[in-house]
Protein backbone atom coordinates (compact mmCIF):
# COMPACT_ATOMS: atom_id res chain seq x y z
CA UNK A 1 0.00 0.00 0.00
CA UNK A 2 1.45 3.49 -0.87
CA UNK A 3 1.73 5.96 1.37
CA UNK A 4 1.62 3.11 4.63
CA UNK A 5 2.39 5.40 7.43
CA UNK A 6 3.67 3.62 11.07
CA UNK A 7 1.67 6.54 13.12
CA UNK A 8 0.00 9.66 12.62
CA UNK A 9 1.01 12.95 12.06
CA UNK A 10 0.58 15.92 14.31
CA UNK A 11 2.20 19.45 13.54
CA UNK A 12 1.87 21.25 16.88
CA UNK A 13 4.10 24.05 16.11
CA UNK A 14 1.80 25.61 13.30
CA UNK A 15 -1.22 23.90 13.86
CA UNK A 16 -1.79 23.70 17.63
CA UNK A 17 -5.01 22.92 17.72
CA UNK A 18 -4.77 19.96 15.07
CA UNK A 19 -5.58 19.76 11.44
CA UNK A 20 -9.39 19.49 11.56
CA UNK A 21 -9.87 22.40 14.00
CA UNK A 22 -7.21 24.38 11.90
CA UNK A 23 -9.98 26.20 9.19
CA UNK A 24 -7.37 25.30 6.47
CA UNK A 25 -8.59 21.77 5.70
CA UNK A 26 -11.28 20.11 4.71
CA UNK A 27 -12.21 16.81 6.68
CA UNK A 28 -10.91 14.55 4.29
CA UNK A 29 -7.97 16.54 3.80
CA UNK A 30 -7.41 16.67 7.11
CA UNK A 31 -7.43 13.14 7.64
CA UNK A 32 -5.23 12.45 4.68
CA UNK A 33 -2.79 14.77 6.29
CA UNK A 34 -3.46 13.01 9.80
CA UNK A 35 -2.91 9.43 8.77
CA UNK A 36 -0.23 9.13 6.10
CA UNK A 37 1.78 12.79 7.26
CA UNK A 38 4.31 11.23 8.90
CA UNK A 39 4.97 9.36 5.01
CA UNK A 40 4.59 12.32 2.89
CA UNK A 41 6.78 14.36 5.27
CA UNK A 42 9.26 12.09 5.20
CA UNK A 43 9.07 11.85 1.29
CA UNK A 44 9.09 15.58 0.22
CA UNK A 45 12.13 15.99 2.22
CA UNK A 46 14.01 12.83 0.99
CA UNK A 47 14.46 10.89 4.24
CA UNK A 48 12.27 7.85 2.89
CA UNK A 49 12.86 7.07 -0.86
CA UNK A 50 9.65 6.11 -2.96
CA UNK A 51 8.11 2.86 -2.92
CA UNK A 52 6.04 2.90 -5.46
CA UNK A 53 5.21 4.45 -8.73
CA UNK A 54 2.61 6.50 -6.81
CA UNK A 55 5.01 7.80 -3.94
CA UNK A 56 7.40 8.99 -7.10
CA UNK A 57 4.86 10.95 -8.83
CA UNK A 58 4.35 12.37 -5.56
CA UNK A 59 7.99 13.52 -4.96
CA UNK A 60 7.39 15.01 -8.53
CA UNK A 61 4.81 16.74 -7.11
CA UNK A 62 7.30 18.14 -4.34
CA UNK A 63 9.88 19.19 -6.16
CA UNK A 64 7.47 20.79 -8.97
CA UNK A 65 8.11 18.90 -12.05
CA UNK A 66 4.44 17.90 -11.93
CA UNK A 67 1.03 18.55 -11.33
CA UNK A 68 -0.72 17.21 -7.78
CA UNK A 69 -3.51 15.60 -9.47
CA UNK A 70 -4.77 12.67 -6.43
CA UNK A 71 -6.39 13.86 -3.49
CA UNK A 72 -3.31 13.06 -1.35
CA UNK A 73 -1.16 15.21 -3.58
CA UNK A 74 -3.30 18.29 -3.31
CA UNK A 75 -4.00 17.41 0.52
CA UNK A 76 -0.15 18.16 0.79
CA UNK A 77 0.32 20.84 -1.57
CA UNK A 78 -2.12 22.65 0.29
CA UNK A 79 -0.80 21.48 3.61
CA UNK A 80 2.46 23.77 2.47
CA UNK A 81 0.56 26.74 1.30
CA UNK A 82 -0.80 27.64 4.51
CA UNK A 83 2.39 26.65 6.20
CA UNK A 84 3.84 29.68 4.01
CA UNK A 85 0.76 31.81 4.93
CA UNK A 86 1.24 30.79 8.65
CA UNK A 87 5.04 32.48 8.69
CA UNK A 88 4.00 36.11 8.33
CA UNK A 89 4.01 37.45 11.35
CA UNK A 90 2.95 41.37 12.68
CA UNK A 91 3.55 42.40 15.93
CA UNK A 92 1.46 45.21 18.10
CA UNK A 93 4.88 46.89 18.61
CA UNK A 94 6.44 47.73 16.02
CA UNK A 95 7.05 51.25 14.99
CA UNK A 96 4.39 53.25 12.40
CA UNK A 97 6.46 53.02 9.15
CA UNK A 98 5.80 55.25 5.82
CA UNK A 99 7.59 54.67 3.14
CA UNK A 100 10.72 53.50 4.69
CA UNK A 101 10.77 56.19 7.56
CA UNK A 102 9.88 55.80 10.88
CA UNK A 103 7.01 58.15 12.29
CA UNK A 104 6.42 59.48 15.52
CA UNK A 105 3.05 61.11 17.00
CA UNK A 106 4.03 64.22 18.65
CA UNK A 107 1.15 65.25 21.25
CA UNK A 108 2.33 67.48 23.44
CA UNK A 109 1.17 70.21 21.44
Amino acid sequence: MSFASPKKYFDDRNFPRGFHRSGDFTRAQANILETLGVTLKALHEGIQEPADEVETHFVAVCHGTEAATTDIEKSWCLYLSALRRKQVYFTASSAAVTDGVNETIDTDD
